[in-house]
């Protein structure tokens, strides 16, 4: 599901998730915990914030981690 929407948004799938984190409403404020300069330019677009997630697609993400579908 990351690589498929990291694909359709022309980004990589570390920052899909980091929107992902971004925008859960328990307000998560990820570190990305690496010194290693390719992780670090791969979590680039999700400091801009652009393209970002729809909300159709964070709940899409959302139901796929959890393996069920919501109540």
């Amino acid at each position: 599901m990351l690589d498929e929407l990291a694909r359709r948004k022309g980004t990589t799938p570390e920052s899909v998730l980091l929107w992902w984190l971004i925008r859960h409403p328990a307000a998560i404020a990820p570190v990305i915990g690496t010194a290693r300069p390719d992780r670090i330019r791969a979590c680039r677009d999700a400091a801009l914030r652009e393209p970002d997630l729809t909300h159709e697609e964070w709940y899409e993400l959302w139901i796929t981690a959890r393996g069920v579908p919501l109540p």
